[in-house]
């Protein structure tokens, strides 16, 4: 089956007499003047609309290295990438990697660093010939967020005196996290299906297979949420990301907080 990103359909699209209302909302389109025209019945849309924020604590660190403008920054996206599998009814399947939000917004001291990672062009939506059977993430992945900040992780560690005895205890820093890209991990729960630690996705937030797809359908992912990371509140920390290793609440929560609605329309 052959896919093509929208870019590259636009053109012969507008040559056609069909067009989906449902596809041109979906993306800001004007869909009002094509109201009356039908659906397109030989594709289906599928999309990602990054609706997630960043945090003002990551700006407010980033901010002067990067001398933001009040625009800049409110149009700010979490950098989210995630692989999809299609799968079309006589069981052959794709799979595609979307990747959407901010690809500039990274620490200027790592850009360099982090270019195998923010190369990448955006995908956010493909069309692709009926007949589709499914979309879910592709089996044994994670959706995951670029986290454009250096982390300092850093450990508690007792200073004693000659005589053994305790005096104090300090914070050792132990590793140097780069901007990179961090898999998002769901709640670990109990078998009654409990949060025991909340991670950066519910588990009912989690995207599952969409079925029941036809053809001229918009299959659409919308990501809201919040990309965040701690800030140490210790003297060793200076100021900067960083958390305490033992500290497994904060460490769960790392890359921030999110929900995955899927629609179809």
């Amino acid at each position: 089956m052959a896919w093509f990103p929208l870019a590259a359909v636009a053109f012969s699209i507008c040559g056609c007499s069909a067009l989906n209302p449902s596809f041109l909302a979906l993306f800001n389109t004007d869909a009002a003047a094509f109201q009356t025209i039908p659906n397109a019945p030989g594709h289906v849309v599928v999309g990602i609309i990054n609706n997630a924020e960043v945090d003002e604590s990551i700006i407010s660190y980033l901010e002067t290295k990067m001398e933001l403008s009040d625009a800049e920054k409110q149009a700010l996206r979490p950098r989210i990438r995630a692989r999809l599998r299609i799968t079309f009814v006589d069981g052959t399947f794709q799979t595609v990697e979307f990747i959407t939000g901010s690809k500039n917004f990274v620490d200027p001291d790592f850009a360099a660093q982090a270019v195998p990672d923010l190369n990448q062009n955006d995908l956010f939506n493909i069309v692709a010939f009926c007949d589709v059977a499914s979309v879910q993430l592709e089996p044994g992945t994670n959706i995951e967020v670029f986290i454009p900040v250096e982390i300092t992780t850093f450990e508690q560690e007792e200073v004693t005196n000659t005589g053994g005895t305790t005096i104090e205890i300090e914070y050792q820093p132990r590793d140097r996290i780069p901007p990179q890209f961090t898999a998002l991990q769901a709640d670990d729960v109990d078998e009654d299906g409990n949060v025991i630690l909340q991670r950066n996705v519910g588990i009912r937030d989690i995207p599952g297979p969409t079925t029941n797809i036809i053809c001229g359908s918009v299959v659409a992912i919308t990501i809201n949420g919040v990309l965040s990371v701690p800030f140490l509140d210790v003297e060793e920390a200076e100021g900067a990301p960083s958390y305490d290793i033992e500290d497994e609440p904060t460490v769960a929560g790392v890359g921030g907080r999110y929900e995955f609605i899927v629609s179809i329309q």
